[in-house]
């Protein structure tokens, strides 16, 4: 089934209608799917060292977060097809019940293995949840509320940016990281029950000629294989097999995306890894800026921990700190236009690249801690600098017909920049030799090579970026 779009009406509104009456409740039952799955990110990476000293198999660190993305990358494109069988209201309420069961699954899991299962698991289920929300966001509003419905979802992400890091630290303070898992069941329970009460069945009607869509079951296969090859690099001490599992990623991912290019329900717009098209270079940008990110955000509470011996409630204000610098950034040059805004964008990698850096530096030094919160304020500015607006130059540079395409697939093309950038993560820290300990000095040579690789990627966004502006013409 598909969800019928309401009827075009004038162009007026306000803020206050998307919180009265009926649509005041759609608009807090969508958020509240929507603050579940991006709470769990923020949460678990300040969790994270906690939980390695509970279970141990530190050598899996990042994957944690990484077969949680794989298995939302899964989740968000499998919705259109489950959609069509179970309708969209049955299926946001199975997002909702595998995400809270797969929660359960992870505050049991005795170890490792099982903890990365439900992770992936918990993972599909988000990505069902935050698809099928954005997709009833069409069904059950206006036309002339979108932007401000839109708008509202942005303001939920950047809550749970904020609200994530403080339950996580609460959570390792208390030593009792199986409660953070914990209390998304009773939240969990509440969407449900909230989805199939509030949620009308009208909502699930098939337009004329609709169709059971195929589930692209191999090219995501594929894109999710590629993934587990970077993190299985780190994982091998062979001299030939490591770069042999990094090369295997890149020609695995390259066949994703060229099956994709000749798949009629397809994934990407056309030549979305493109050099010289600006869809392409924008989508490079985009995930190499969310890679780099990621890699910044899995470790930081690891050093703050073990480094510094900082509490566990203060590891995640200061993890939130990245969130809170990037919220401001992005709400100060939203307005930027012409040469300001392309100076803000060029200077948004920059920023992550000099935060970074002094990340590296500081914690192979053992600076102050005062140099940590300066640098991660650092790279949160970065952030708000590029993201916003190239994801609206990316959207605007859609070939026509491609529009609908190139704006879902954003999603889509982050989080594989967040796998992908866990998973290499992970890959140098165990190189570094965070596999066999968790000392010390075996933190701070993992984080530090871990933000130094991160070089690499951001000077590569930044020459993108400069190749986007002349490609569009700008």
């Amino acid at each position: 089934m598909d969800e019928a779009r309401p009827e075009a009406a004038p162009l007026r509104s306000s803020w206050l209608e998307i919180f009265a009456g009926r649509q005041g409740l759609y608009t807090a039952l969508l958020n509240f799917g929507i603050l579940l799955f991006g709470i769990d990110t923020f949460m678990v990476n300040t969790l994270m060292p906690t939980i390695v000293a509970d279970i141990g198999e530190v050598a899996y660190y990042a994957w944690v977060a990484m077969l949680f993305v794989v298995g939302a990358i899964v989740g968000s494109a499998s919705y259109g097809p489950v959609r069509m069988r179970l309708g969209g209201r049955n299926t946001l309420a199975l997002g909702g019940a595998t995400f809270t069961a797969a929660a359960l699954a992870c505050s049991l899991a005795p170890h490792m293995a099982p903890l990365l299962a439900a992770r992936f698991v918990e993972g599909w289920g988000g990505g069902l949840i935050v698809a099928g929300s954005m997709s009833f966001t069409y069904a059950l509003y206006e036309p002339r509320l979108m932007t401000r419905v839109i708008a509202f979802t942005s303001v939920t992400y950047i809550g749970a940016a904020l609200v994530g890091p403080i339950i996580g630290g609460i959570f390792a303070d208390l030593a009792w990281w199986r409660g953070a898992f914990w209390l998304y069941v009773p939240f969990g329970v509440m969407f449900v029950a909230g989805v199939l009460v509030i949620v009308p069945r009208e909502a699930d009607r098939s337009p004329a000629g609709s169709g059971v869509r195929r589930l692209p079951i191999s090219r995501l296969l594929l894109l999710g294989v590629g993934v587990i090859c970077v993190g299985a690099a780190g994982r091998v001490h062979d001299t030939w097999l490591r770069p042999a599992f990094l090369v295997g990623a890149v020609v695995i991912v390259w066949f994703a995306f060229a099956r994709d290019a000749r798949a009629e329900n397809r994934l990407f717009p056309s030549h979305p890894l493109s050099w010289s098209r600006p869809v392409g270079l924008g989508y490079w940008v985009l995930m190499l800026v969310v890679s780099t990110y990621s890699a910044i955000s899995i470790f930081l509470p690891l050093v703050l921990t073990v480094i510094y011996g900082i509490a566990p409630l203060y590891v995640g204000a200061l993890n939130a700190m990245m969130s809170i610098s990037w919220s401001i950034t992005a709400a100060l040059v939203a307005g930027l236009h012409g040469g300001a805004e392309r100076r803000a964008m060029a200077a948004g990698p920059l920023c992550i690249l000099a935060g970074s850096a002094g990340l590296a530096i500081t914690t192979l030094l053992a600076g102050h801690i005062a140099l940590i919160a300066l640098f991660s304020v650092v790279v949160g500015f970065g952030i708000g600098f590029i993201n916003v607006h190239m994801m609206a130059k990316v959207m605007a540079a859609a070939l026509p017909g491609e529009e609908s395409i190139t704006a879902s697939s954003l999603s889509t093309v982050r989080s594989l920049g967040q796998a992908f950038g866990s998973a290499m993560a992970g890959t140098i820290a165990n190189i570094a030799g965070l596999e066999e300990t968790v000392s010390r000095e075996a933190v701070s040579a993992a984080a530090s090579g871990v933000y130094l690789f991160n070089v690499i990627p951001l000077a590569l966004a930044a020459f993108m970026v400069m190749r986007f502006f002349r490609a569009s013409g700008q």
